[in-house]
């Protein structure tokens, strides 16, 4: 509450009728109507306030009503001169009354009362009367409770919803959320795309058309230096002996101003793109040759460059081909360069790959190499091991070339890996992302590697063996190729102490040869583990347990095949395959 003529804040209407009385009791006639206005339209106000209502507004949160008690004041006519000194004042005009808006409102549609009302909302029911209060919705016109009327909306005289021009009045709920635009919570919209498309179509055209007249000076100005025509005759000996001296500068700066006139030299007292002051000595006045302004060529600003171009003769002005290539050197500021060559730089700058890029997708160049190789070598590796059917030379020599090819794809992959690792950084970003790609060519290279660790024997010792020879039986079928080997034909010859000797000879060679290859994969194996066993600690670092549970079966399953290869070394006859070769 504040004073309506000093708008000094007061609590109660006691304290501003003190503060009018003691501090605003010499008031002009205009200003105490003024007041009595205002002092009305409190006491109108207050008479319509229902303490019990809007405290239960406010403990539920609500707003209080929006008033229309905002509008102007009507204007106040100034009283008219006096017609002469003696005559009496004229009396003040009253203030005009602003009339209430529940009395402009059209009311013919309201719900008459009665003595057995109920609230009109479907959900409510209450009987209306002093507690539950009865209010008639300014909208609708129907008869609902206090409780749900506390909504506002701007009405016209006729009831109907005016969002400009009306005023607030009471509604229900229904009519309050069934007005228009109440569900559009977009708002309105205005497409501006067509506009923005319009003001950048005008920059785009003129840096497009800026480009086009820099680049066909660059062409007229580099055609005229690589093919130039030939000098005016000079009428003067001393001008002809001058310009054999200057080596012609003359003339190509003839030329050269031909395609775009020169900035004068004094009229650029200092350098417009470093702000550096020319000298005669220190800091010389260079002209661009595409735009004519004067700049300076100090390396450390790079204002202006020389930029060297390889430009196609044309000798043939019939065919106008080009038959050869002449070097031209064109002085250019850095705007004009940029302009000319900004597209070419970008699109160059799009297709240059980083050394680690590079780097990866030799990586990866030789990681889809190494898919393709594994199905085949897998496959003839089991052929391999068919103890029905021996191995052929084709095969053996098919298998040995495959795992050759696998072998040198492997050793280079890893080389790329190491590569990648290896790589200079100063970003621990970059460093770690490094680090992650090897540890995944790591993991790569234990799990692919296993088949050319467990290659049969058949590949090492049955070429011994003549693949023409039916295999020797056992019980009726067909022993392997290992076990060809190791007989050498036996049943075929008769025995000698030779053969025997050259049995057992073969029989050694067969087991050292499966113990180292067993001892290879038992490391191999170990390794695996142990690397598991550093995930796994890791993750219990990192509380993801979900992941220690899929490792810690893996390791199992690594433990039972150490486990099995161990047991495989310690059965390994090897004192009988000595005492056999030494009988």
């Amino acid at each position: 509450m504040v004073c309506p003529i000093c708008n000094e804040e007061m609590m109660t209407l006691l304290q501003l009728n003190r503060h009018i009385d003691d501090n605003h009791a010499n008031l002009q006639e205009v200003e105490q109507d003024e007041a009595k206005t205002w002092f009305r339209q409190q006491m109108i106000k207050a008479k319509k306030f229902q303490p019990l209502q809007m405290l239960n507004q406010k403990l539920r949160g609500l707003e209080v009503f929006e008033s229309n008690n905002d509008l102007p004041p009507p204007s106040v006519a100034t009283p008219p001169p006096q017609a002469s000194r003696g005559a009496s004042p004229a009396p003040a005009r009253p203030a005009e009354h602003t009339p209430d808006p529940d009395e402009l409102i059209n009311k013919s549609h309201w719900q008459r009362p009665s003595a057995h009302d109920a609230c009109s909302d479907p959900l409510c029911g209450k009987r209306l009367g002093g507690n539950a209060g009865q209010v008639n919705c300014r909208h609708c016109g129907k008869l609902f409770c206090d409780e749900h009327t506390l909504y506002q909306m701007k009405l016209s005289r006729s009831a109907q919803h005016e969002p400009v021009r009306g005023l607030w009045y009471r509604v229900c709920e229904t009519c309050y959320k069934s007005r228009e635009g109440y569900n559009d919570h977009n708002g309105r919209e205005r497409n501006h795309f067509e506009y923005f498309k319009s003001a950048r179509r005008k920059i785009v055209d003129k840096q497009n058309l800026e480009t086009s007249r820099l680049e066909t000076r660059l062409t007229r100005l580099t055609q005229l230096l690589a093919d130039p025509p030939p000098p005016e005759p000079t009428q003067s000996a001393s001008k002809l002996l001058w310009s054999s001296f200057s080596g012609n500068k003359a003339h190509t700066r003839a030329l050269e101003q031909s395609v775009v006139p020169w900035q004068e030299d004094a009229d650029v007292p200092a350098c417009p793109f470093c702000q550096q002051p020319f000298s005669q000595y220190g800091l010389r006045r260079h002209h661009c040759r595409i735009c004519g302004r004067v700049v300076c060529a100090d390396p450390a600003t790079s204002c202006s460059s020389e930029v060297g171009l390889d430009v196609d003769t044309l000798t043939d002005s019939v065919s106008e081909k080009p038959v050869g290539k002449v070097a031209v050197d064109v002085r250019m500021c850095k705007d004009c360069q940029r302009t000319i060559f900004s597209k070419a730089d970008f699109a160059r700058e799009l297709d240059a790959q980083s050394p680690d890029q590079r780097a990866y997708q030799n990586l990866v160049q030789f990681e889809h190499g190494v898919r393709l190789l594994l199905p085949r070598f897998q496959r003839l590796t089991a052929s391999l091991q068919d103890p029905e059917k021996p191995p052929t030379t084709q095969q053996l020599a098919e298998a040995s070339k495959v795992r050759k090819r696998l072998t040198d794809a492997f050793t280079q992959y890893d080389a790329a890996a190491r590569r990648i690792r290896d790589l200079p950084t100063e970003s621990p970003t970059q460093q770690r992302l490094q680090k992650a790609v090897y540890q995944q060519a790591y993991n790569f290279l234990h799990v692919h590697m296993l088949p050319l660790k467990s290659l049969p024997k058949v590949m090492r010792k049955a070429t011994t063996s003549s693949p023409l020879r039916s295999p020797p039986l056992t019980n009726g079928k067909p022993k392997g190729a290992i076990a060809s080997v190791l007989t050498n034909g036996a049943t075929d010859r008769p025995s000698s102490s030779r053969t025997s000797s050259s049995v057992s000879s073969a029989q050694i060679t067969a087991l050292e040869a499966e113990e180292k290859q067993l001892r290879e994969r038992l490391i191999v194996l170990e390794e695996q583990k142990f690397f598991v066993e550093g995930m796994i600690a890791d993750a219990n670092k990192r509380r993801k347990f979900d992941e220690v549970a899929a490792l810690a079966q893996n390791v199992e399953d690594l433990s039972k095949e150490v486990d099995q290869i161990q047991g495989q070394l310690a059965g390994m006859d090897f004192a009988g395959a000595y005492g056999a070769e030494g009988g």
